[in-house]
């Protein structure tokens, strides 16, 4: 995609991260195939079944329903260090995911790539 094409999802993208982080969410499996883009080109952020809390700003409801930390899930080609590792993720996981996401969407190919996916 041409950088003038992606530009304006990037902005959707991360604003829609805002607005998530500052609810205290981390979405935890930010990837191509968790976006969507409308026939009006809206951008959508699906599947935040891996979601989880960060730092206590939730609700105690809703963070009963998001998935714990210490937990290692999400797709690794994504993940940022500490998430593959297991520890604390905050939103900067997210942007770290952000980030390899934009770079497979300007140059068609994914940031890492090796013969397994670890």
């Amino acid at each position: 995609m041409s950088v003038r094409d992606v530009l304006p999802m990037a902005i959707q993208i991360a604003d829609a991260l805002d607005v998530a982080h500052s609810r205290g969410i981390v979405h935890r499996d930010l990837k191509p195939g968790n976006m969507l883009v409308t026939a009006t080109g809206h951008v959508k952020i699906l599947d935040f079944g891996l979601a989880t809390e960060s730092d206590g700003v939730l609700d105690a409801t809703i963070a009963e329903s998001l998935t714990s930390e210490g937990t290692t899930m999400g797709t690794i080609a994504y993940m940022s260090p500490e998430q593959a590792r297991g520890q604390h993720v905050d939103g900067r996981s997210d942007i770290f995911s952000f980030g390899l996401t934009l770079y497979e969407m300007v140059t068609g190919e994914p940031a890492f790539s090796g013969t397994t996916s670890a």
